[in-house]
């Protein structure tokens, strides 16, 4: 059995019941593969595939030639609410997919050995 909490960070696949409520952040299939970023009581903490601002118009409004056009890379999170979720599904040892959970991470002091052999 695995826990939640040993999947944050990797790449879920999760399939919605209601995709609709998502369309306003561009995601319109109903399932897809996505990084878990969290959880909570509400639901999922998922890492949105990627928002794009293309910069077309300066501070004014106006069009600029197509050689200044931009594009921006945005990070973002949704959230996928518990009543919104038919299914999760987790590729354990899947390159890729599968990353080191971050709670196993070794918290204290590291000795080398020639100091440990000093203490003895």
């Amino acid at each position: 059995m695995i826990k939640i909490d040993e999947i944050i960070g990797d790449v879920i696949f999760v399939s919605f019941r209601r995709v609709d409520c998502f369309q306003d952040i561009g995601i319109t299939e109903t399932s897809g593969h996505f990084r878990m970023k969290g959880y909570d009581q509400l639901g999922l903490w998922l890492e949105h595939p990627g928002i794009i601002i293309h910069r077309s118009e300066d501070e004014e409004g106006k069009p600029l030639p197509i050689e200044e056009h931009s594009e921006e890379f945005i990070e973002a999170q949704f959230i996928a609410t518990w009543d919104n979720i038919n299914t999760l599904m987790h590729y354990p040892e899947r390159e890729g997919y599968d990353f080191p959970s971050e709670f196993e991470k070794k918290i204290g002091f590291k000795f080398s050995k020639e100091e440990e052999e000093v203490d003895k």
